[in-house]
Order: structure tokens, then C-alpha cells, then sequence
């Protein structure tokens, strides 16, 4: 599989704002699109300009497919933990369900982050609980009560 994990630059944008305003997608992931402002000013500044973010491109045959993110929050920060981080994905909907989002999510742990990382899966999206199970992530939801920001979410937590 030809896959390889990139910067994302501003130029790619407009590309990730498609994939992103797929209703199939939002449904699925239970996360509402953004409109084109919105998606531009998000990423300028929650993603770009803030030094506890990253954000790396999925390339799949030399095609932006999608992208992975990750960011530390510190309002959940404890003495245990003082650096909660979380990842998160997109892939446009033509790649699902080829391997690809599990493949990069692989290689972006491996390279780009320390563990322990957590993430919020929505109980219904079943190609998204089978990427992070594949790698090593368990369901700590219980665990975590203080991390819960929607009733129909689910924390994963990889420690590595």
C-alpha cells in the first residue's frame, strides 16, 4: 500500500474542506460540517497556530486522501496526566474501508506521538472503533468520566 504521512499546508485546505462537508461523513462521525470561513478559521487557529497541535496529510498513489490531527487538552489535564492528547482523523468517504486510515493512523503513532493518546469515537461509527481497536487503542470511557463532552461518545485510550 502507497501511503505516506505529510505536512499539511494551507494549500490543502480546500481539498480536507470537501471531504469534511461529505453529510455522509458528518453523520457517521456525528460531527457537523463547517462552512468554508468556519474550516479556514479553525484550522488557523486551533490547528496552525497552536504550538500543542499537529496536523499530518494521509497520502495515498501521490492523492491528499485525508488527514490526521492531534492536539494536547489541558483543561483535562491531572496530577496523573498532565498532557491529555488526543488524535483525530478524516479520510474522504471514496477511501474508506481499504485500509488506509488504519495503515496512517499506524505510522502517525509510531513517528509522531508519545503515548498516552486518547480519542472520541461515536458509538455508531463502526469504520472509525475497528482503525483505533486495530491499533492498540481500548475503550476507557468508564474510566473517564471527566472527558465526556457528548453521551453518545467513546474514549479509546492507547498507552503504546
Amino acid at each position: 500500500m502507497d501511503i505516506y504521512l505529510k505536512d499539511i499546508s494551507e494549500q490543502d485546505l480546500s481539498l480536507l474542506f470537501d471531504f469534511q462537508n461529505d453529510p455522509i461523513a458528518n453523520k457517521m462521525a456525528d460531527v457537523p460540517a463547517r462552512t468554508r470561513e468556519a474550516f479556514y478559521q479553525h484550522w488557523q487557529q486551533n490547528i496552525f497556530a497552536n504550538q500543542h497541535s499537529m496536523a499530518i496529510g494521509i497520502w495515498y498513489n501521490k492523492m491528499l486522501v485525508g488527514h490526521l490531527v492531534s492536539w494536547v487538552n489541558l483543561e483535562f489535564a491531572t496530577v496523573d496526566e498532565p498532557e491529555v492528547r488526543l488524535i483525530g482523523y478524516w479520510i474522504g468517504r471514496e477511501y474508506w474501508g481499504q485500509g488506509i486510515a488504519t495503515h496512517a493512523l499506524r505510522m502517525f503513532l509510531q513517528h509522531y506521538i508519545k503515548s498516552p493518546v486518547y480519542a472520541y469515537i461515536d458509538a455508531q461509527n463502526q469504520g472509525s472503533l475497528k482503525v483505533v481497536q486495530a491499533n492498540g487503542f481500548v475503550e476507557v470511557t468508564s474510566q473517564y468520566p471527566s472527558l465526556l463532552i457528548q453521551d453518545n461518545l467513546l474514549i479509546f485510550k492507547r498507552e503504546r
